[in-house]
């Protein structure tokens, strides 16, 4: 039985092409977050701590900022922001699984924050009442 999509995400699912190129690119990405894109690429939704906001980004803006080399820190892999500059990234410079961090691409390493410890629990920081 295919898991339900969030209320929150896009209607539109992230084609196979899409994953499959995030893949390519990032291999050890977490499966979880490449369920989420299959079930909508992209999306909006409240957390319950800071940044209090999550853009999930599509897979292809995801992959194109990975690609693009204006990456503001190597090994920190944009999944998302909250809408009013910061950014939600997984920090592969940690062993897996990579926690995730939100930081403002001004003042990377002056800003960085710890949002989660992985991505699974980032999940479960979706303010309740925004899921399916």
């Amino acid at each position: 039985m295919a898991t339900p999509r969030e209320s929150w995400l896009n209607n539109a699912e992230a084609s196979s092409d899409a994953l499959d190129a995030l893949l390519l690119a990032v291999p050890a990405l977490p499966q979880n977050y490449i369920n989420l894109l299959a079930r909508g690429n992209g999306g909006e939704v409240e957390l319950a701590i800071s940044p209090y906001n999550f853009c999930l980004d599509s897979a292809e803006a995801a992959l194109n900022y990975w690609g693009s080399g204006t990456c503001t820190m190597q090994n920190v892999f944009v999944f998302g922001g909250n809408g009013g500059g910061a950014l939600l990234a997984l920090d592969m410079r940690a062993p897996e699984p990579w926690p995730v961090i939100s930081f403002d691409p001004i003042d990377p390493e002056g800003s960085i924050e710890n949002v989660a410890t992985n991505f699974s629990s980032f999940l479960s920081l979706v303010a309740q009442g925004n899921t399916a």
